[in-house]
């Protein structure tokens, strides 16, 4: 009858509202494939005479895409889609709850935009509701609804839209919430109460932070004839048996897990051109915004093959057992992802006047400004510069090759970060003096005695340290923490210590690094010897796994690190 009846379509439908009306509701009493068959055959007056008759008649001009969130997407966002995230957009008709385990670059976060946009739109204002959650109200704000607000202004779709929610007028002018983003933090149980629709879509992003509680409050809203809960994030490298894990394990969950391989730089699928990007950037395939190759081939130099990190961002599965890990990644996340410090006092670096100096990111006046120096040894791996401003802690020089066995070279080249910082300070009025901590094994020698040297010539002010990481501790430590075996132990379990989450659930430091250093971080496993003293992961161990040097890290190490001072015996 629907496929007869586009034989009017042209003259017979446009201006003839009871016409379109008829095809309107032959066309909802149909499945979405052949309902997309029909809508493709009019031209744009008899589409548009056909959408106007839904608005009128259902209160959308978008309800003919019901169950077809693909067409949707496609159709009337103009976006593109690989297969993948078809798979999960396509779930939202089938099942009432989807968990989407997902490795890193996959396109989860644009998918959840996307699934949002389609159910606030085929529903009549007033009667249907999506809800974004995530762990950390940044993440709200960061993630999914910037999506959602290019999404719905590329499109020209209907409504305002602000940082984190979506009004749309029904057909009597009145003004409706369809969307809207929530923080749901593991203390906060009434973050996700009292939610209510005829049509409810909770998407929650970053499933992997859920609490145990909320998640089983967000399972209690599932009650109504049309609820859905579309759950996607990374698996949990650190939090084994967590509410996503025990959700995507459920027989009443459909499952869809995106790993790495999934995607299309392994299978060769062939994707459209990427349709979200400015329309000055040249045409791109949408694959070019997928994990690549070469993302996968140092995820797994980083961490080693039978990492937890490789197991859930690579594969997409829940990490079980293994080794001890002596930073778990979350810690490191939650330092990356943190804000800028909420200090009228604080400015930004390229607000001092120094030409080196172009980032946003903030600083407290009179700041400690710090070094960390781990060269190369006998010129191999990295000569990594590490620098400290108060809890800002950033990367300023990684090498690598033959140059670096050169140590009046590498001592020049720290020489020029020296100058850096010590301007810094002096723009902060910073009265402590710039500390710069060397690794003194192989090559660092020279370089810590070239730096020295220098010093006294007065070229530069700066406190020049020597850690020769082969020592023993001259500390004590209480017995119930974890005591270093060695120097090189004890500054990791100093780096360890400053990225334990407070008890807000935020980091002491902000690392404002790279992904290679980001993953060096949580790289090394800890053992315990004879004695009791925990012993950090060696480098030649590391490299035995396939596992890079973590030569960044330890840099980083070394720029927060203070080590005991060595005071001289009195003799009585």
């Amino acid at each position: 009858m629907v496929e007869q009846r586009t034989q009017v379509k042209g003259r017979a439908v446009r201006g003839r509202s009871a016409v379109a009306s008829s095809l309107l509701s032959d066309l909802l009493s149909v499945p979405p494939k052949v309902r997309k068959r029909v809508m493709a055959q009019l031209d744009e007056q008899d589409l548009a005479v056909l959408l106007a008759a839904s608005h009128a008649e259902l209160g959308t001009a978008y309800a003919l895409w019901q169950g077809d969130p693909v067409g949707f997407v496609e159709e009337v966002l103009g976006d593109a889609v690989w297969s993948g995230q078809k798979r999960l957009l396509r779930s939202l008709t089938t099942h009432q709850q989807t968990a989407v385990p997902s490795a890193f670059g996959t396109g989860k976060t644009k998918s959840a935009s996307l699934a949002a946009a389609y159910w606030a739109c085929v529903y009549p204002p007033g009667t249907a509701v999506v809800v974004t959650i995530a762990p950390r109200w940044r993440q709200v704000l960061r993630q999914v609804w910037p999506e959602i607000r290019r999404g719905v202004t590329r499109a020209g779709l209907p409504g305002r839209v602000d940082q984190a929610q979506w009004t749309l007028a029904d057909s009597q002018g009145l003004e409706h919430v369809v969307a809207y983003g929530i923080a749901a933090a593991p203390n906060s149980e009434d973050a996700v109460q009292g939610i209510h629709s005829p049509n409810l879509l909770l998407v929650v992003d970053e499933g992997g932070g859920i609490a145990p509680k909320i998640g089983r409050n967000m399972a209690g809203l599932m009650t109504g004839s049309n609820s859905r809960m579309l759950v996607i994030g990374n698996p949990p490298t650190d939090d084994e048996g967590s509410w996503f894990e025990k959700l995507c394990l459920a027989d009443r969950v459909n499952m869809i897990r995106l790993s790495a391989y999934s995607t299309p730089a392994f299978t060769g699928e062939r994707t459209p051109l990427c349709r979200s990007c400015p329309p000055a950037v040249p045409p791109h395939l949408l694959s070019t915004h997928l994990v690549d190759r070469e993302w996968v081939a140092n995820a797994i130099a980083d961490h080693g093959p039978d990492s937890r990190y490789v197991e859930a961002k690579v594969h997409a599965r829940f990490p079980k057992g293994g080794p001890n890990t002596l930073i778990p990644s979350m810690w490191v996340e939650t330092a990356y992802g943190c804000d800028e410090p909420d200090d009228p006092a604080a400015v930004p670096l390229n607000a001092l006047g120094l030409a080196e100096e172009r980032r946003e990111w903030l600083v407290r006046p009179r700041a400690w400004v710090r070094l960390g120096v781990d060269v190369a040894a006998d010129g191999g791996d990295e000569v990594v510069v590490s620098r400290c401003v108060g809890d800002l802690l950033t990367i300023e020089h990684a090498s690598a090759g033959a140059a670096n066995a050169n140590a009046v070279d590498v001592a020049g080249r720290v020489l020029t970060h020296i100058h850096r910082a010590q301007q810094l300070a002096d723009r902060l009025g910073t009265a402590a003096p710039v500390r710069v901590k060397v690794d003194v094994i192989g090559v660092g020698w020279a370089v810590y005695s070239q730096l020295e040297r220098w010093g006294e010539e007065g070229k530069h002010r700066a406190e020049i340290v020597k850690v020769d990481v082969r020592e023993g501790v001259r500390r004590s430590y209480d017995a119930a923490t974890l005591r270093p075996a060695k120097k090189r132990d004890e500054l990791w379990l100093a780096m360890r210590s400053l990225l334990v989450p407070r008890a807000d659930g935020e980091s002491m430091l902000r690392l404002r690094v790279d992904d290679r250093a980001i993953a060096q971080l949580s790289a090394p496993r800890y053992s315990t010897n004879n004695a009791g003293e925990t012993v950090v992961e060696s480098k030649d161990k590391m490299r035995a796994r396939g596992i890079r040097s973590p030569d960044r890290a330890e840099a980083m190490c070394l720029s927060v690190y203070e080590p005991a001072v060595q005071r001289s015996r009195i003799v009585a």
